[in-house]
């Protein structure tokens, strides 16, 4: 969900790994220090002199939850931490070599980590071609991992394919616009994909031959409302949706479902309400919800810089 805007800052962080008793991997973050100052920035960090090679984004947040059962008088809690990084060299204005790596640690899980990279050619204005490690067309519409909307990712966002070995094509029409057509490996299986973008609407298909199934990804995002709707064959669909409430989007009501169709079962019920704020720092948010599955009322606390 895009409803986070990183600001500036300089930040040390000291990272150290214990284990449980149940050998799992738990991480805590200590920031050091955090020094203020005013021309300090978290994008478009210029590393060689004439900015052929730009450090894109750098990214660190922490997000919290507590579930209470409403069964029982019982309550547990969850924490991960992200960081991540974005790099382009270009050495050319129609030429790019772009990379970003994301890692990620868990209080319940074991720690993961991501990375893609890809060259992209622009030989004009209207077209793009990108080759490598990295996002398919339809993975496009899942927020970036390194950012604040890829680590509250929902689950409804979550259900369109991933990263891939792939190559892609846009073709950019007028200012509103825009189409691109793919082919991805998966599972040593190609997969084919395509998009259309107009406005503030994106609708992406895609066709995998490891499953022969097809899947959409439908995406809306107006000025109050923000909806991803995702239909896989036989398998799911899903619906992320949220209602800003007031002009600044502060304050937000969300929707995240989702129903198996070979179940034939609701597989994914959360519905609650978002408290985002921002400093010239540090942005994040509270959150409150009802989750079906576990029939919990979960709480949020995510902080982000």
């Amino acid at each position: 969900m895009s409803i986070y805007t990183n600001k500036k800052t300089t930040i040390i962080i000291n990272i150290t790994k214990t284990k449980n008793n149940m050998k799992k991997l738990i991480i805590t973050i200590a920031f050091a220090a955090i020094s203020m100052m005013s021309f300090a920035q978290l994008t478009k960090i210029p590393v060689t002199k004439d900015s052929t090679i730009m450090m894109d984004k750098l990214y660190v947040g922490m997000l919290s939850g507590s579930e209470f059962s409403t069964d029982s008088l019982y309550a547990s809690t969850f924490a991960n931490i992200r960081f991540g990084v974005m790099g382009t060299y270009q050495p050319a204005k129609w030429i790019a070599v772009k990379a970003w790596a994301m890692y990620q640690g868990e209080t319940q899980k074991a720690p993961w980590q991501m990375q893609q990279f890809w060259l992209k050619l622009t030989p004009n204005k209207k077209l793009s071609i990108e080759a490598g490690n990295m996002a398919t067309l339809p993975t496009e519409q899942r927020p970036h991992p390194v950012s604040g909307d890829g680590q509250f990712e929902t689950f409804s966002e979550a259900q369109i394919v991933g990263m891939a070995l792939n190559a892609k094509i846009k073709y950019t029409f007028t200012s509103d616009i825009q189409a691109g057509a793919g082919i991805a490996v998966r599972k040593d299986k190609p997969e084919y994909s395509g998009m259309v973008n107009y406005k503030k609407v994106t609708l992406s298909a895609w066709y995998a031959e490891y499953n022969q199934k097809v899947g959409t990804a439908l995406t809306l995002h107006f000025t109050r409302v923000y909806s991803t709707l995702v239909w896989k064959q036989d398998q799911i669909v899903s619906e992320i949706l949220v209602i800003h409430l007031n002009k600044d989007k502060s304050i937000s009501l969300y929707a995240d479902t989702g129903y198996d169709l070979g179940k034939k079962d609701i597989v994914r019920g959360e519905w609650g309400l978002l408290k985002t704020f921002k400093s010239e720092y540090i942005n994040g948010l509270y959150g409150l919800g009802y989750n079906h599955e576990t029939n919990t009322v979960n709480g949020y606390l995510f902080l982000h810089l």
